[in-house]
This record gives C-alpha cells, sequence and structure tokens, in this order.
C-alpha cells in the first residue's frame, strides 16, 4: 500500500527573510562595504589561506539583494554602498583577459587567482539582473545606470566564453542572464543567444539521458533553479518552452532517486560535496514539494535570494510526489543511462538498489575524484544515518586519478579498482601535472562507513563486517595487484567518523607514480550490504584470467568486469 506525501508548511517569507537577515547583517563590514567571511578552500582557485578573513563578492551581493527585498530603514542606502563596491571590483578593460568577471573575494582580483574563475560573470550577472528586476525603481538611477553597465559587461565575458551543454549550470545560468539582460537592456541579440543556449542545452538532455553531473543534489537542484530563473526573468517563448522541458526532465529524474527510509538522496552520483543530504538541498525539495525529508524539522540553514525566491516558483511536478513518500516497489532498482557511449568512454550506467530502510548504488565506470561517489549507500540506524563510500587516498585526501569499474546486481556489487591516466591529483584537472607524474608518500583504498555506533568486525571466513544498527556491508578479501604486487587483505581502523578497511598500496619514501606506465595494477572488491538475519551470498573475486585483458567475476553478481592490465588513456 502506497503512503500518501505528508505536506507540511514553510516558515513564510518575511520569516526566512529574517532569520537570513540577522545572520547577515551581524557578517555586514561596513569599513569595507561588503560582508566578511572566513575564506574556503576547496582546493583551487584562490590563493587565500582557509580560515582568513575576506570580503566575498559573490555572498554580498546575495546581501544587497536580501537588503533590497527587505526593504526597512537604511536598508537600501547599504545595499546600494555594497553595490558600489563590487562594481569597482570588476575587471571593465575591454583589453584585459578578466574582462568582464571579479574575483571570489575583494582581496583577491581576478589576476591574482590560480587561476581567475570565469563563472563569476555568470553568478555576479544572474544577482545583478534579479536586483534590477526586483529593485531597480529603489536605486539612485545613476548607481543603476552602472549596475546596468556592469550586466552589459558580465553578459560580453558570458558570450565570449561560449560554454556549452557540457558545464551543466554555467551553461543555463549564462543562458538565464543573458535572457534577462537582453530583456531588460533590450538587446535582441542577447535574447536570441540565450535561446540557442538552453534549445542546446535541451538538445544535450535528450540524446544523453541526462546532464553530465549525473544524479548530483548540487548540479540538478542548481539547474532547475535555474530553469526557473529563466522562466521568471524571460518572456520569450521558445526560451521558455526549453526551459520547462529540461524542468519536467530534471524532477523525473531527481525523484527516482531519492530513498525515502533515509531521507539521502541515493547514489551513485557524478558531483557531489558531502556524503549526506545537506539542508540546502533539503529546503530546496521542502519548498517545491511542501514534503520534507526525514530530518529536515531539525536541520538549521541560512536562506539567500535563490531559496526566498524558490517560493514563488514553479513546484515540483505533482504526478511525481508520491514517489518522494514512499518505493513504488519493495525492493526496487533503478537502471538509467544518463551518458550514451563514445569512441573512448562506454555508456554512464547508474544502478540503484533500494529496500525500505537501506540503498546501494553504483556507476558502472567513474574517477576518484572528490566530487565523484562511484559507489554510496545508505541506511537508517536509531541514531541517524549510515553511508558507506569508497574512497582512493593519497596523502591523506582524495586521489583525483582512480578509475573504478563497477557491477551491480540489488544490494550486491563486484569493482574493480584501477588507475586513470590524464587525471589530476585533488581535482579531476587543475591540477594536473605536465609529465603525468604524481609523488606519492602514503596511497590507500578506503572503504569507510560513517555514522553513529558503526563498528567493524572480521569473520571466520576471511570477510569483514561494517555495521551500524541492525544493517551490515559485508565485504570479501581484495583480490588483484597494484603495481604488479599482490593485494590480498584488509586492515580495519576507527576514526571519529565511523570505521574502515585499508588497503595501503604504498607506504613509506615519496615515489613518483605514474599511471600510464605504472605495472599490471586491478584491484577486485566484491561487497553487499545485509538486512537483520540476512547471510552472505558473495563469492570471493575470481579472475584476472589470461590474455591482455584482466576478466574479473564473483559468484552471486552476474556479470564480468573487464579492464586493461595496464591504465591507458
Amino acid at each position: 500500500m502506497k503512503s500518501e506525501p505528508v505536506m507540511r508548511p514553510l516558515p513564510s517569507v518575511p520569516d526566512l527573510l529574517h532569520l537570513s537577515l540577522q545572520a547577515w547583517d551581524a557578517c555586514y563590514d561596513p569599513a569595507v562595504g561588503l560582508v566578511a567571511v572566513a575564506a574556503r578552500d576547496p582546493g583551487y582557485h584562490t590563493r587565500m589561506r582557509p580560515g582568513q578573513r575576506v570580503h566575498p563578492t559573490k555572498e554580498s551581493a546575495d546581501y544587497a539583494h536580501l537588503l533590497l527585498l527587505r526593504n526597512g530603514p537604511g536598508d537600501t542606502a547599504r545595499a546600494e554602498a555594497i553595490l558600489d563596491v563590487l562594481l569597482d571590483l570588476q575587471v571593465t578593460d575591454p583589453t584585459s583577459i578578466h574582462a568582464g568577471i571579479w574575483g571570489w573575494y575583494a582581496e583577491e582580483p581576478p589576476a591574482a587567482m590560480a587561476p581567475a574563475d570565469w563563472n563569476w560573470a555568470d553568478f555576479l550577472g544572474a544577482r545583478l539582473t534579479e536586483i534590477l528586476v526586483a529593485a531597480e525603481h529603489r536605486l539612485d538611477p545613476r548607481r543603476a545606470a552602472r549596475v546596468r553597465q556592469a550586466l552589459v559587461h558580465a553578459t560580453r565575458a558570458i558570450l565570449v566564453r561560449d560554454i556549452g551543454p557540457w558545464y551543466t549550470n554555467i551553461c543555463a545560468m549564462g543562458a538565464a542572464v543573458c535572457l534577462g539582460a537582453g530583456r531588460l537592456l533590450g538587446d535582441a541579440d542577447l535574447v536570441a543567444y540565450g535561446r540557442r543556449r538552453i534549445a542546446a542545452q535541451r538538445a544535450a538532455c535528450e540524446v544523453n539521458g541526462g546532464v553530465p553531473e549525473y544524479n548530483s543534489p548540487h548540479y540538478t537542484t542548481i539547474l532547475i533553479q535555474e530553469l526557473e530563473r529563466i522562466l521568471r526573468l524571460s518572456d520569450d517563448v521558445e526560451a521558455r518552452r526549453h526551459a520547462e522541458w529540461l524542468r519536467q526532465r530534471m524532477w523525473a529524474l531527481l525523484t527516482s532517486q531519492i530513498h525515502p527510509g533515509t531521507g539521502q538522496w541515493a547514489g551513485a552520483q557524478g558531483r557531489v560535496y558531502h556524503d549526506l543530504l545537506q539542508p540546502e538541498y533539503a529546503l530546496f525539495l521542502w519548498q517545491r514539494t511542501g514534503i520534507p525529508l526525514l530530518g529536515v524539522a531539525a536541520m538549521t540553514f541560512r536562506a539567500g535570494p535563490d531559496e526566498l525566491q524558490d517560493l514563488a516558483s514553479v513546484p515540483c511536478p505533482s504526478d511525481l510526489l508520491p514517489r518522494l513518500a514512499a518505493l513504488p516497489a519493495e525492493p526496487l532498482e533503478v537502471r538509467q543511462t544518463w551518458m550514451p557511449a563514445t569512441e573512448r568512454e562506454p555508456a554512464r550506467i547508474l544502478t540503484t538498489w533500494f529496500s525500505h530502510a537501506a540503498t546501494l548504488g553504483s556507476v558502472n565506470q567513474s574517477t576518484t575524484w572528490v566530487q565523484h561517489r562511484p559507489i554510496t549507500g545508505y541506511w537508517r540506524t536509531p541514531a541517524g544515518v549510515a553511508s558507506l563510500r569508497l574512497h582512493l587516498r593519497k596523502d591523506g585526501r582524495d586521489f583525483a586519478s582512480g578509475l573504478l569499474r563497477t557491477v551491480q546486481s540489488g544490494p550486491r556489487l563486484l569493482t574493480l579498482v584501477g588507475l586513470a591516466v590524464d587525471q589530476g591529483d585533488w581535482h579531476c584537472s587543475l591540477d594536473r601535472p605536465q609529465d603525468g607524474t604524481f609523488l606519492v608518500g602514503d596511497l590507500r583504498l578506503r572503504l569507510a562507513l560513517t555514522g553513529p555506533g558503526a563498528v567493524v568486525e572480521a569473520l571466520p571466513d576471511g570477510r569483514w563486517s561494517l555495521a551500524a544498527g541492525d544493517h551490515r556491508v559485508v565485504v570479501g578479501p581484495p583480490q588483484g595487484r597494484f603495481d604488479g604486487q599482490p593485494v590480498t587483505a584488509w586492515i580495519a581502523g576507527t576514526d571519529a567518523t565511523g570505521v574502515f578497511l585499508e588497503v595501503p598500496l604504498h607506504h613509506g619514501p615519496a615515489r613518483h607514480l605514474t599511471p600510464r606506465t605504472v605495472g599490471e595494477t586491478g584491484i577486485a572488491v566484491a561487497l553487499e550490504v545485509l538486512a537483520p538475519g540476512e547471510e552472505p551470498r558473495n563469492g570471493i573475486p575470481q579472475g584476472p584470467g589470461e590474455g591482455e585483458s584482466q576478466r574479473w567475476t564473483c559468484t552471486g553478481i552476474p556479470g564480468v568486469l573487464q579492464a586493461p592490465r595496464h591504465p591507458v588513456g
């Protein structure tokens, strides 16, 4: 029997606005005219030290927008002061390679970044467009004219860069900026460009079945927000038609991956920044569906302008709402092709298994970049949610140059861990060594179970159990080689977040590792998620066989994993 969605009202717009501005007001630095925060360090673009006090441009534009929405005593004057600083920080020299963009921080102009982030033409352009649409009448006419001119500079940068559908959120955001700015500025060429750009994104989605950042909480929600921005800012009929088609498609994909039992966005995921669903994504879903995912009521959040706009945006298609409340069948296996095969790459095929209490997901091929989640699992425990993830870690952090090939059937999977060529170290491309060689002091494969009460236990038959609550994942001994050396055993460990099993691949004096020339490499791992009372069914991975390619199989898991004996590019 299917459950009916439980609908709950959201906090009102004034309440959200009050909560958000209460936080941002405290961050405002009148000496600079922008908000002040601690610098973040994603590992690329910025040279600022993590935690250093900085003045961000994007968040300051958000704050100016919020002030104009509140329109209380002194709000417009403060918003105008912020805009004055932001407009001065834009690169406006048409001969500069950074023309039209901003730095992330006032302290770090684009020329000082490593490298500059051209996306800031889109991010700041979107915010300036929204400010003009919502509150241009509140601005001094001369300042409003400056904002319009800044928007011209930003759209020129967007046109020069000409991002295609392969960069999902920026493609849609740039289209929204050009459509909205073209309408505001009376520029038919800008409108035509925005229309062509969103049409191309729809065409790519129709061919591919989805977007390159497949099944990503961050990029799926941003894409939907940008499609809503197009519907909000543009009156172009054709552009709106393409945006609405994409919006419907992304909602269908999104709802198929939500696990009602844990309130998590099931894997595998192409781009993600956290292991568990973050408050902003739960809020995104709540705003458009009225259905709070498990635990969302206890979450705290700071609403930004996009979230406030969301309250008046187009809701999730009503026919998809029941899927958020309950599975249509149990167990349920969803298999989706998100990207078709090319001459160099196989199709990206996602397999996600759901039971009422647990979910396990994988993609048939993926790198181990920190923003990829090739294998993920979740289940509910009495104290929260347990999260399963497979990493390849170099010198204490995720290594982007690992490669996983995986086959999955229900709650069981077999994966083959190798190395990818022409990838980066921490980032997939920004820190790629020119000679393809990495300096490695420590390299290890880690299977981690994060969550309250997690325990790891050796089983009598050579397998291991990682358990939390009444579910567990059982994994057999690893099989295969790394750089020609046999790999046959796990080492168990614990940390502040949970438990893990590791295979040390190198530990000691730093060595040079060149994936393109490394010796025979392929580590086969079989695992299964088990409910109370279930016994393991997986066998020990068998391989690699004879010949130029490795071939791995495992009893209990249909299919064959095949890969070169040495990484190839």
